[in-house]
């Protein structure tokens, strides 16, 4: 195993943080539960180029490119006016598309080959608190690998890693403004610890919304992630660290984007570009997603 200066974690491994940020607008504002009884399901596409990495000092280094594609199928149920969940599990293709050797040398890279199959299964539960002009719903969520799948390289699904997380959705509607509404998202992960290391991490996120009709919603995101624990890339000092490298990896950014919405009169749908702005041990790229959302009423 050779010393690296750099991250080797898949593109994979921003799927889920994507899809959460890119989702149709109505789950973006979290913080306003649906009407008892009403629910939808969701159909997610979406593609994560990674183009660089930023290294432990936020540098740039060209070059070991990777790109994944999933594909979302996610159900969500309002049980009362206040309690709500949601299911779901993302199927994932990535590949190396880098023109030099991989960072590992792995076949699965090597091959230059898409490896493909379900990632985590997910899970969420909300219940609103405060609702009016003023909103706040805390939840709790947890991931699970669908089953045991590799983790090593870039060509990867995941990290094969069980989390649970906890999180807080706020929302503010503006009296003089009502078309304008902001809400804020924090979440803490508690992530399956490796080799005796925590790997925990922070999420906060900035989404101000603005109807622009009453069935189009233009809604901005901004979104920074910290790993409480983990190694720098400039750290790791054992054959099984590195082994672990892609789980262990200390990875702290901001992404900026923005999501566009659209209401018809059976289906919503909508789009968003993702952009990793800057980080340490981190990947750079973009993400973009689109989706289609069928809302039902029990």
């Amino acid at each position: 195993m050779r010393p690296l200066s750099l991250t080797a974690r898949s593109s994979a491994t921003l799927v889920a943080v994507g899809i959460s940020l890119c989702v149709p607008a109505p789950a973006l504002a979290q913080a306003w539960p649906a009407p008892a009884n009403v629910g939808a399901v969701n159909v997610v596409y979406q593609a994560v180029a990674n183009t660089g990495h930023r290294l432990h000092d936020g540098s740039m280094l060209e070059g070991y490119d990777s790109y994944s594609q999933s594909v979302l199928v996610n159900v969500d149920y309002a049980v009362t006016d206040r309690f709500s969940f949601a299911l779901g599990v993302p199927y994932v293709a990535s590949k190396y598309t880098g023109p030099e050797p991989s960072l590992f040398l792995l076949p699965i890279d090597e091959c230059h080959c898409w490896n493909h199959g379900w990632q985590d299964i997910a899970g969420t539960a909300r219940y609103t608190v405060v609702n009016g002009v003023v909103a706040l719903t805390p939840s709790v969520s947890f991931g699970m690998p669908s089953h045991n799948y590799e983790y090593q390289g870039e060509a990867v699904l995941g990290l094969n890693l069980n989390e649970v997380r906890v999180a807080l959705d706020a929302g503010h509607r503006f009296a003089a403004m009502p078309r304008l509404a902001v809400s804020a998202r924090y979440s803490y992960a508690f992530v399956e610890n490796v080799v005796d290391v925590p790997i925990d991490r922070s999420n906060f996120a900035i989404t101000p919304s603005y109807a622009v009709t009453r069935k189009m919603t233009v809604t901005g995101v901004f979104a920074w992630q910290r790993t409480h624990g983990g190694l720098g890339s400039n750290e790791f000092a054992t054959e099984e660290q590195f082994l672990q490298f892609d789980r262990l990896i200390r990875d702290n950014n901001f992404q900026m984007g923005a999501t566009f919405a659209r209401t018809f009169r059976h289906f919503d749908v909508f789009a968003s570009y993702l952009d990793f702005v800057s980080g340490t041990d981190t990947h750079d790229g973009y993400a973009i997603t689109a989706g289609v959302s069928w809302p039902f009423e029990r």
